[in-house]
């Protein structure tokens, strides 16, 4: 129920802060089509690839100064709760990190783990596992 209610208040935010402005919300959505970056297993360091999908983030974030954002780290049900939990935190904070690096307040981004719960992959495998590890960025304000 918690995650349903989430992702329908983030469905709602992300509407309502394009809604009044249809050319910054298509560069919105192209931008943010891919919102994700991927993780190595047990690792919290950005990808080259990773850099790239984050570049563009960063570009259209200094484009819109109001708007704010939440890193959402996830990680692969591997480990314990409390390390996951860590792990998640930990990709998050390197988003933020590289964000603040490249000239976005930090301000602007705050950081969430959700370690191994919402799995991207329903399967149990380590093919899919690598789906999990992973950091999302979500637009949360105007």
């Amino acid at each position: 129920m918690k995650k349903i209610v989430l992702g329908a208040l983030g469905a709602l935010l992300l509407v309502t802060g394009c809604a009044h402005r249809e050319t910054k919300c298509e560069a919105f959505k192209e931008t943010f089509k891919q919102n994700k970056v991927m993780f190595a297993q047990n690792k919290a360091d950005l990808t080259p690839e990773s850099k790239q999908v984050l570049d563009k983030q960063i570009a259209w974030l200094k484009e819109n100064p109001n708007k704010k954002v939440i890193v959402k780290g996830y990680t692969d049900p591997t480990g314990s709760t409390a390390r996951n939990m860590q792990l998640g935190m930990e990709r998050a904070e390197s988003v933020k990190a590289y964000f603040a690096a490249n000239g976005i307040d930090p301000n602007r981004v705050s950081v969430v783990s959700f370690g191994e719960q919402d799995l991207a992959s329903t399967k149990n495998t380590p093919q899919s596992w690598k789906k999990d590890r992973r950091a999302i960025t979500v637009i949360v304000t105007e």
